[in-house]
């Protein structure tokens, strides 16, 4: 009897899945997109729910597999519940991708705007957060455009997840952490639409970053900026891209070098009240492309000739490190590459006595550039073809 008692007392604990919601009663919402009315100052969500029965693999459906949804109010969570009197699903958020804001939005700052995101729980720290260059948020999600995806949530995703080190990218719970840091500056992800000429559709491209000061959007890096970005901090993505370089056999050719991996380090020195800084950068790649015809008499000369590709790679580096590095000290006045973190860490009385007026002294400080190149290999060929 006792134990039968104890048993009843136990299921009366066991409340089972009180919170659950079934598939049936939910609407999947997998990217958001935020605009701002000019006239009124209401924000403007546009919703992407996912139709799971367009996309099934036993009963296709010609229709779109995805609903576009916007709704407005006077702040974010307003807007987004609104969704429910057009939509008869409850929004779920916790499978979302990508959240693309408007770009004259974060000029504004971003920290109000994405503060209900970070007091709940339905968006996951882990989604991608981009900035929409010369256009509307939503049109990145309205575009019709010819691609292998048919929702455009997973193409999106797919974007960001395959770009390389020409494109910068950041998930909402880093770029948190670093626009609250004092240390360094977040760069975020860019979508822009371009037209295909001959072509009846337009496409999204994902590529450059987005330079913020704090939370407040300063301006943009191009392609090449970007690229030199990551190699100061090395946080470049595992598939790092390509260089082309001017071939040393022939004018008018190119070597392409794919690169395999880069290493950084940000080194401070202190003499007095003078910081300078020294970028070391050290980057492994092999040949991928060779446009020059020719053949090597001996290994001697082919290493002779691995040795001037890296030569040419190293000043490409230090090229593109000193473009991006004084942008960011000229145009930006905006420490996105870590400095102050890496004087924090070996010199952490130093940057207590500088750090509140970090940015000042970041757009003035000196550094220096090392970049070190080792061409591994030139894959499954020993050197450049000669036709017989």
């Amino acid at each position: 009897m006792k134990k039968l008692v104890i048993v009843l007392f136990c299921l009366l604990l066991v409340t089972g899945c009180w919170d659950r919601r079934e598939l049936t009663e939910i609407g999947i919402v997998s990217a958001l997109a935020i605009d701002k009315n000019p006239d009124t100052g209401d924000f403007e969500i546009t919703s992407l729910f996912i139709r799971p029965s367009a996309e099934s693999t036993q009963t296709p459906s010609p229709e779109r597999p995805f609903l576009l949804v916007t709704t407005t109010g006077k702040t974010i969570i307003e807007a987004i519940r609104k969704s429910s009197q057009t939509t008869d699903r409850e929004g779920f958020f916790a499978h979302n991708k990508v959240i693309i804001i408007n770009e004259q939005i974060a000029k504004e700052g971003l920290i109000p705007v994405m503060d209900t995101f970070q007091r709940g729980k339905d968006i996951r720290g882990y989604v991608w957060l981009c900035i929409a260059k010369g256009t509307e948020a939503k049109n990145v999600l309205q575009i019709k455009s010819d691609n292998i995806s048919r929702i455009p949530a997973n193409y999106l995703n797919s974007l960001i997840e395959n770009a390389e080190e020409e494109a910068a990218k950041i998930n909402f719970l880093t770029y948190n952490k670093e626009a609250l840091s004092e240390e360094k500056d977040p760069v975020a992800g860019v979508l822009s639409i371009e037209k295909i000429e001959k072509e009846p559709f337009e496409r999204v491209k994902f590529s450059g970053g987005a330079v913020f000061q704090k939370d407040k959007l300063k301006g943009f890096l191009t392609e090449r900026e970007t690229r030199g970005y990551h190699f100061v901090t090395g946080e470049g993505p595992a598939n790092q891209g390509v260089i082309s370089l001017p071939s040393v056999l022939e004018k008018g050719k190119f070597v392409t070098i794919e690169v395999r991996n880069v290493t950084s380090q940000i080194k401070p020195e202190v003499k007095g009240n003078q910081i300078s800084f020294t970028i070391e950068v050290k980057q492994e790649g092999r040949i991928a492309e060779q446009q020059a015809t020719g053949q090597f008499k001996d290994r001697k000369e082919q290493v002779d000739y691995f040795r001037k590709i890296e030569e040419e790679n190293k000043k490409r580096i230090e090229e593109e490190v000193n473009l991006v590095v004084k942008k960011a000290q000229q145009e930006f006045q905006t420490d996105i590459f870590g400095f102050g973190r890496a004087l924090n860490k070996d010199y952490p009385d130093v940057w207590n006595n500088v750090k509140d007026n970090w940015d000042e002294r970041f757009a003035d400080v000196p550094y220096t550039v090392n970049a070190n190149v080792d061409i591994t290999s030139s894959l499954l060929l020993q050197g450049p073809l000669e036709p017989k």
